[in-house]
């Protein structure tokens, strides 16, 4: 992990100095990591390219951990891609009440038809995305700042144990 004294140098980020110019952004504790998590799986859930652009700004609202940020959008691959937003997509029309088609039939994906597809889907897919990502990010933030606790009290017992015998 880089310094953050040296990353603030770049000239490219002069711009960005009043947002970025706190330590949190790149050191690793349960808050700015827990906020990380949150903004980068919830960013994960955005049908777009712009994932990792997106967790980043909201890394950078929350006061997370920017490499984490990053690191947690990588949830959505291009193996998990399908499988992801299809569930969206069924959480999406579970809450809008539509059928999976007008039709009461499985969407048929074809090339033919793709540009009507999208615009079909787009509206539970968003809501489901929105929805998902507001569920997994909220409980990786809860996760993540219970097992680092957690963590913590067991050092603060192994700590006693080893303390008491030395005496």
């Amino acid at each position: 992990m880089p310094d953050p004294h040296t990353v603030m140098q770049n000239k490219w980020l002069n711009i960005l100095r009043p947002l970025v110019d706190n330590p949190n952004l790149l050191h690793f504790n349960r808050r700015s990591v827990s906020a990380g998590m949150f903004a980068g799986v919830f960013a994960a859930f955005i049908p777009l390219p712009i994932q990792m652009f997106v967790a980043i700004g909201l890394s950078l609202i929350a006061r997370g951990n920017i490499a984490v940020a990053a690191a947690s959008t990588w949830i959505s691959n291009p193996f998990t891609y399908f499988p992801l937003y299809y569930f969206c997509y069924l959480v999406g029309t579970f809450f809008l009440g539509e059928p999976l088609d007008p039709n009461g039939a499985p969407m048929v994906f074809e090339l033919s038809t793709i540009l009507e597809n999208i615009l079909t889907a787009g509206k539970p897919l968003l809501l489901g995305c929105v929805i998902v990502g507001t569920i997994l990010g909220l409980a990786s933030y809860i996760a993540v700042r219970y097992l680092w606790r957690l963590h913590i009290i067991k050092n603060w017992q192994t700590r006693r144990i080893n303390r008491h015998k030395r005496d």
